[in-house]
Parts: C-alpha cells; structure tokens; sequence
C-alpha cells in the first residue's frame, strides 16, 4: 500500500487519512468530470466563463464530490475520483474556493478549475 509520490492526492488509495499539508494544497488545472451532463449545461446549453469563482460542494453527490458555479450554486462538474479524500479534509474543516482556469464548449464541454484550501 505504498506510492512512489509526494504528497499528492493522486497518490493515495483507497482509504488513507489525508494530512492537514495534503489538505492544504493547491490544486491546479483539474479536468472536471461529466460536464455535459451538469446542471449548469443543461440550464444553459453552455460552459461557465473563464475566471468565475467556484467552490466544492460539501456533500457527496452520488458518491462524487461536485464543484459549484460560486455566484448562482449551480453544478458545473465532478472531481476526478483521486481527490475523493477532499471530503476527509472537509471534514476537518477545511472548504476548497477557486476559479475556472480552462472553459471550452467544442468539441465537447472541458471545464478545469484551480482549488485552493481554507481552513
């Protein structure tokens, strides 16, 4: 049950308790999943703009946890699976606030967002 990483979310599996440093980091650059299939898709026929705030929701939703449009709690996307250890972090009272960095309509819906930690 080792990892030749450092530190990162993707390196740990299954159910390791994530470090206050690990909860702490910054995440740059993540592909969120299943846009096209989001609430904010299906409102708007569309992608989010670059550089609108978001945040982590605090709940799983179908075992997933999902990142929200800041200014109206719309569902843009899930988390890659490798960061379902966030909802640990949360649990110690961390919250994840970021941006969308990337935002992209064709030729499919790709939304990336950079997440930052607060404690």
């Amino acid at each position: 049950m080792g990892s030749s990483g450092v530190d990162r979310f993707g390196d740990y599996r299954g159910k390791v308790e994530p470090t206050k440093d690990m909860c702490r980091k910054e995440m740059k650059n993540v592909e969120l999943e299943e846009i096209g299939r989001s609430e904010y898709f299906n409102n708007h026929s569309d992608v989010p703009s670059l550089m609108e705030p978001v945040l982590l929701g605090d709940k799983l939703e179908n075992g997933r946890l999902v990142v929200l449009l800041e200014a109206t709690g719309e569902k843009i996307g899930y988390l890659p699976s490798r960061y379902s250890n966030l909802l640990a972090c949360m649990r110690k009272g961390f919250s994840y606030r970021g941006m969308i960095v990337y935002s992209n309509l064709k030729p499919f819906p790709k939304v990336d967002v950079d997440l930052n930690a607060y404690e």
